[in-house]
């Protein structure tokens, strides 16, 4: 069961105009590839990720220094966190509106392809034809027609034959 494609992602194109949108998609496409694709795998922990402080090292001293104040006017490290998980959703986001362009120009195309292109077809065959029968029938004038010409005349010339 084929559902109507929701009104705001129909895309009315026209013969001259196809050409540049879909160029113009694709190079959209092409140009935020880095966001729908998964990025390599690094050493860096993602926000879900639990991070596990490693063990201090045996031949270090232990230090008794107090921890150094935050200025209240610091950043805390909550917030670089949050940025980074607010940049990934959108980045997600982005992800996800490109996803459904390419979906809807991939069912554009097949639906164009699935009418018009039959269409097209049949009007090129349609005009094939026409010429191959009007080339056919100036061949045939031109060398079938002197033969048979030739033949009659022969036979007429020879006359009856008892």
């Amino acid at each position: 069961m084929t559902q109507a494609p929701k009104a705001e992602l129909e895309i009315p194109l026209e013969d001259e105009d196809a050409d540049p949108l879909f160029e113009k998609a694709d190079a959209l496409i092409q140009r935020h590839a880095s966001f729908a694709i998964e990025p390599e795998l690094d050493d860096l922990p993602v926000l879900t990720d639990v991070v596990e402080t490693p063990p201090p090292a045996l031949d270090a001293a232990p230090t008794t220094e107090p921890a150094e104040p935050t200025e209240p006017d610091a950043p805390l490290p909550d917030l670089a966190a949050a940025t980074a998980a607010a940049t990934r959703a959108e980045a997600d986001r982005l992800a996800e509106r490109l996803v459904l362009l390419d979906s809807a120009i991939s069912r554009h195309i097949q639906e164009w392809v699935a009418t018009e292109l039959p269409q097209l077809v049949s009007l090129e065959l349609d005009d094939l034809a026409e010429r191959l029968q009007a080339t056919a029938a100036s061949h045939l004038r031109a060398t079938l027609l002197p033969l048979i010409s030739t033949e009659i005349a022969d036979t007429l010339d020879k006359g009856p034959e008892a």
